[in-house]
Formats: structure tokens, C-alpha cells, sequence
């Protein structure tokens, strides 16, 4: 097998996660929609890197709610869960996550040391929703 060839079968780590299948939508978080503009719920994304500085942004490589082809995004992280280290095979994941910039994990450890973390960025969001709620009620 060629280098060139081994260079393509290696796998990638990242955070695999979930979009979730429904979230709260709308003023008061009456109604429900299901995943993403971009992504159907409870589909399997890959996630490479992050906005760590906002604790909000992830960038995921899934398939595309209509097109079925791969796409790369900005996801909020409210809208995504069980998230889990993982190592990507797929050709064009690893492709992906290879060549953009904002895919940055590449150790199993900053794999599973995101995957820890981003949860707890849903709980500050979450935090700050509900006090902002109580501070705007009419």
C-alpha cells in the first residue's frame, strides 16, 4: 500500500454527536422544531473544532438535510447532543476535517476533553436563558 493510500484510510479523531430530534422555537420556547436549518434531527455530525471564546459555535461535517451530500457548518451547540469522542473514517469527514482551518481537535485527547466540555456550555446557556427570561417577563 502506498503512503498516499494509508494517508486516506487514517482516521481523524473528533466529537461525534447528535442533532437533536426536537428544541423549542419561538417567543417562549412554545413551539417545536425538528434539527436544524441544515441538518435533520437526530443526525450524526462530526465535530472538528469550536468558537471557544462564545461557548456556542461548533463546526460540524454531517449530511444535509435535503441534498444528502456532506456539508460543513456552524452549529449552535444548544441544538446538538450526546456528544462522544470518536475517531472519523469516512473519506470525506477526514477530508474535511483535514483541510479547514476551524476543524482543529486532532488527538484523542482533545477529542474527549471537548466532548466533556461542550455539555457543560449547553448548562451556561441554558443558565443565562432562564435569567434573562426572569428578568423580561411581562
Amino acid at each position: 500500500m502506498t503512503d498516499d493510500a494509508l494517508e486516506s484510510t487514517a482516521g481523524v479523531w473528533c466529537v461525534v454527536a447528535n442533532i437533536k430530534l426536537e428544541h423549542p422555537f419561538g417567543e417562549g420556547g412554545i413551539e417545536t422544531k425538528s434539527g436544524t436549518r441544515q441538518f435533520r434531527g437526530g443526525s450524526k455530525v462530526y465535530i472538528g473544532g469550536c468558537y471557544a471564546g462564545t461557548c456556542d459555535g461548533v463546526v460540524c461535517i454531517g449530511l444535509h438535510r435535503k441534498s444528502r451530500e456532506f456539508i460543513t457548518c456552524v452549529v449552535n451547540v444548544m441544538h446538538i447532543e450526546n456528544f462522544r469522542p470518536k475517531v472519523a473514517y469516512h473519506p470525506e469527514v477526514v477530508r474535511r476535517l483535514k483541510e479547514d482551518a476551524r476543524c482543529w481537535f486532532k488527538t484523542q485527547e482533545d477529542a474527549e476533553k471537548w466532548a466533556a466540555a461542550f455539555p457543560g456550555w449547553q448548562e451556561i446557556w441554558r443558565t443565562a436563558k432562564d435569567l434573562w427570561t426572569e428578568g423580561h417577563t411581562p
